[in-house]
């Protein structure tokens, strides 16, 4: 019963960070097609990850942590080279830094869904803690550089790079402890892995965004150029 209430609180994920994405398409003005066609993949996708690790229909059950960890690395380097090479990637660099950081901060359902299973033992408790946290803390920076860009303090760029390098480390250390650390009480089939082949990255993409963002903000070519972050 708690891995089935657990498993429908990760969809529940899943949707919401679909939803947040089709925003910040529209925000950062797609056409009305690619927002659609996004969202009918991403209804299709979710469906098809809870189907087949439900399922196990993919992955044997004696697959290694190891190349488990392999895979999670590959996919998620290619779906940001599929997204920086579409239509999708000048939608996602007109978000505003302000924008990207509020989305990110909705991760902190994320934690709070692995602090419940982690609770209902779905997953060691420990891990549960850890992890929950460590979203909680990526949420909570990335909403505290938002707040510092709309107030305009002089340190919001060294807040964006400490929102950044924590965002980024929280899912390398989550996977990395679900791969090494807590492989066989989990396995490939934990539902976890609907948020890590779908939610993971989204996130890795949003943080890809607003550091490229900054490093062309400090280039020399934007030198005396005045660049809004909320915009």
């Amino acid at each position: 019963m708690e891995y089935l209430i657990t498993t429908y609180y990760v969809i529940a994920i899943d949707i919401i960070v679909a939803i947040v994405a089709l925003w910040m398409l529209k925000a950062g003005k797609a056409s009305t097609f690619s927002i659609i066609i996004t969202g009918l993949l991403s209804v299709v996708w979710i469906g098809l990850l809870h189907w087949t690790f439900s399922g196990k229909y993919i992955f044997s059950p004696k697959m290694s942590g190891a190349s488990f960890y392999a895979v999670i690395l590959l996919f998620v380097l290619a779906s940001c080279f599929v997204l920086y090479f579409s239509p999708l990637k000048k939608a996602f660099f007109n978000l505003s830094q302000v924008q990207i950081q509020m989305a990110q901060g909705l991760r902190v359902f994320v934690g709070a869904g692995f602090l419940m299973e982690g609770s209902l033992r779905v997953i060691p408790n420990w891990f549960g803690i850890l992890d929950g946290y460590l979203h909680i803390t990526s949420a909570f920076l990335a909403l505290i550089a938002a707040i510092c860009i709309l107030k305009g303090y002089s340190f919001k760029n060294r807040i964006l790079w400490l929102a950044n390098t924590i965002g980024v480390l929280d899912p390398v250390i989550i996977v990395t402890g679900i791969c090494f650390f807590v492989w066989n009480d989990m396995g490939p089939h934990h539902n976890m892995m609907c948020i890590v082949f779908y939610a993971a990255p989204i996130v890795i993409w949003l943080h890809f965004v607003s550091i490229m963002k900054l490093v062309k903000k400090s280039s020399p070519i934007q030198g005396n150029v005045v660049v809004s972050e909320v915009a």
